[in-house]
């Protein structure tokens, strides 16, 4: 959304903030309306801004929402299958706050909403921002917690187009009675104090070494700061002292000292009321990138607080020391860095065994299951596997329906062909409780990518990225979408955004390697792969340069002979990126057999039939069989829904069979 610039309002009078109302999923939309409206005079309230840490988050919204001359619903799709909205809207009527929806997409209220919108005032931003954003701060302008009655619509302003039946308003107003009556109950009736605060202290970090610059250790606390914003979800205090009680209290510290060559980093998240160390970890960095060194720290740091203490937040009472340490290696290994999944799924399984009411438990134990299979061959031990995850799911879900992460990795474990059974379970997850990882819309995207949508793609990597920007995996997935739908020079500031939050030294050749079919830098990747430092099988090394090297010199005899090579190569280093050169040296059928015999392998095999590099595959006589056994025609028949390149000039003969 491209934000105005401020202007003139008669409507500075308003002194308490407006609330603003939405759904986890559009915190950033939100912002932009939030900033947008207080350009123009009035103050907002946004719980993701204006919560302070530590604070009791229903108590801060109840509060925020009685004092407020009136309520803006930021209203989506993902708003639409919003509980928390809901006993919002049942508040807003309880304290006769008047209440405007602003529509950034062109969705229709559906059950408990339909009554209560019904009567309400529309503003649709996706039709014109600005003149929107004016609207909406003239009616605020005109009411007060005493004046529930909308002004006349202006141009901008309307009801829903498809007036719902009489009868269905009547009895939505009926469940929203109920609504009301058992959301204020829940809000307002009287609850014990937290059980444990999901606020982390730092400690800071301190340096070991003269050698290293005197501000790093400052940097390293900017960073974390920083990183701990950008979530969301973990609250961060520089306090002095852990805060009084007997609850746990979580801090964040470790060391810096150089060690040769290499700066050696030290972290560790304890518990100050208990002395446990919950979890350490020991990283090593070049000298010669110490000015990243401070944001590496951070953002790996943020992303292990942010999954082991998320978790713990789940669960009703505090998380003893033992089982949450547990869960941080399953972090450690599955979640955050995916090291070690086998290692995961042990950890995994420890925390369930000792704590077996713990839902986010056992979506752990999906989560590795997950990642598990693909280590193992189809056959008996990736059946074992699967259904272990699935039995964990059901287990999960059984304790928290609301369990997304449960819900969204249940598409790792269904039949690999059943595209739209995973598009099914991760529309589910976006609906049910959106994660500010955005591993949902991650996931989703992958799906996308697989049936050859990758412009709707684009689209759910960008919500991932705006959920959580400091993952490279994310950032990754996002650019070479972007490479894909042709949007080359968008796709690069997350390129280097990847290369920047990556743990691993070589990231930036690796996407040398995989972009340079799409944007015929095949120089830079013949560069990457003469690195030593790049960690390749010796064979595969070999093969790929001399594929390189014949795609920068066009000859059609090195590339033939290179083709072989590749083709030589054991099944283990026949990875996706490897695979797509085979079809771009002009071996279309080889390399299509290959994406048809190894699509159980990986999660995301499909995808690479639809990189422009490889549209010839596409065209060859056995494409429409191999489609078929990936499941991709059910899917696109089922949905309605076409990949885009049947919407290029001269699609593929396949695209008249959907």
């Amino acid at each position: 959304m491209n934000e105005p610039g401020a202007v003139t309002s008669d409507n500075r009078e308003l002194t308490r903030p407006v609330f603003i109302s939405y759904a986890t999923a559009d915190r950033k939309q939100a912002l932009s309306v939030c900033k947008a409206i207080e350009r123009r005079g009035p103050e907002c309230w946004l719980s993701s801004r204006d919560v302070a840490p530590g604070e009791n988050y229903q108590e801060a919204i109840v509060r925020s929402l009685r004092q407020a001359p009136a309520m803006v619903l930021v209203f989506s799709g993902a708003a639409n299958n919003s509980d928390e909205i809901k006993k919002e809207l049942s508040l807003a009527s309880r304290y006769h706050i008047p209440v405007m929806a602003l529509r950034i997409e062109d969705v229709e209220p559906s059950d408990a909403f339909a009554y209560e919108l019904s009567t309400r005032q529309w503003i649709d931003a996706f039709e014109g921002w600005d003149k929107s954003i004016d609207a909406l701060v003239r009616q605020i302008g005109q009411m007060s917690p005493a004046n529930q009655q909308a002004s006349a619509p202006t141009a901008q302003a309307r009801r829903p187009r498809s007036p719902l039946p009489k009868r269905l308003v009547a009895a939505a107003g009926f469940a929203i009675l109920l609504l009301a009556l058992g959301g204020a109950w829940w809000f307002l009736k009287p609850r014990p104090a937290a059980a444990h605060s999901m606020v982390v202290r730092l400690t800071g970090f301190q340096g070991l070494s003269t050698d290293l610059p005197a501000s790093m250790p400052d940097a390293v606390r900017d960073e974390i700061s920083a990183a701990f914003g950008d979530q969301g979800v973990i609250g961060l205090s520089t306090a002095a002292t852990p805060p009084p009680g007997t609850a746990p209290a979580y801090a964040l510290g470790g060391t810096i000292r150089r060690d040769g060559a290499q700066i050696r980093v030290i972290t560790h998240l304890t518990n100050e009321r208990s002395g446990a160390t919950l979890w350490s970890s020991s990283s090593n960095y070049d000298v010669a990138q110490m000015s990243h060194v401070p944001r590496r720290i951070a953002v790996d740091a943020a992303k292990m607080a942010r999954c082991g203490l998320f978790a713990a937040s789940t669960y009703p009472k505090p998380l003893p020391d033992p089982v949450l340490t547990d869960y941080m290696q399953y972090c450690q290994t599955g979640a955050v860095f995916q090291s070690a999944p086998q290692k995961a799924m042990d950890f995994a399984r420890k925390v369930v065994a000792a704590a077996p009411d713990f839902s986010w438990g056992w979506s752990a134990v999906t989560v590795a299951a997950g990642q598990v299979r693909w280590l193992n061959p189809p056959g008996p031990a990736q059946d074992e596997i699967r259904r272990i995850g699935l039995q964990a799911s059901d287990k999960a879900l059984s304790l928290d329906p609301t369990n997304s992460e449960a819900i969204s990795n249940r598409s790792l474990l269904i039949d690999s062909a059943d595209l739209l059974g995973q598009e099914t379970w991760l529309k589910k997850a976006i609906a049910t409780r959106p994660l500010d990882c955005g591993c949902e819309h991650l996931l989703y995207g992958l799906v996308l990518e697989n049936v050859g949508r990758y412009s709707d793609a684009v689209e759910q990597f960008r919500r991932a990225t705006d959920m959580l920007a400091l993952d490279d995996i994310s950032q990754f997935t996002l650019a070479d979408s972007l490479i894909v739908v042709g949007r080359v020079d968008d796709a690069k500031p997350h390129i280097d955004l990847s290369v920047d939050l990556s743990q691993a030294p070589d990231m930036a050749n690796f996407i040398a390697l995989a972009e340079a079919p799409e944007t015929g830098n095949y120089w830079a990747g013949i560069k990457a792969l003469q690195d030593p430092k790049f960690q390749l099988p010796a064979t595969q090394r070999t093969a790929l340069l001399a594929a390189f090297e014949a795609m920068q010199t066009g000859n059609s005899a090195r590339k033939a002979r290179a083709a072989q090579m590749l083709l030589a190569l054991p099944d283990n280093q026949l990875d996706p990126w490897t695979v797509k050169m085979i079809a771009v040296l002009g071996a279309n059928h080889q390399a299509l057999m290959i994406v048809a015999r190894r699509s159980n392998s990986r999660f995301d095999w499909p995808s690479v039939l639809w990189y422009p590099s490889v549209r010839a595959m596409l065209e060859d006589p056995s494409a429409p069989d191999v489609l078929q056994r990936l499941g991709l025609f059910r899917y696109w028949r089922a949905t309605h829904t076409r990949p885009d390149v049947c919407g290029t000039k001269g699609p593929p003969a396949f695209c008249r069979m959907i």
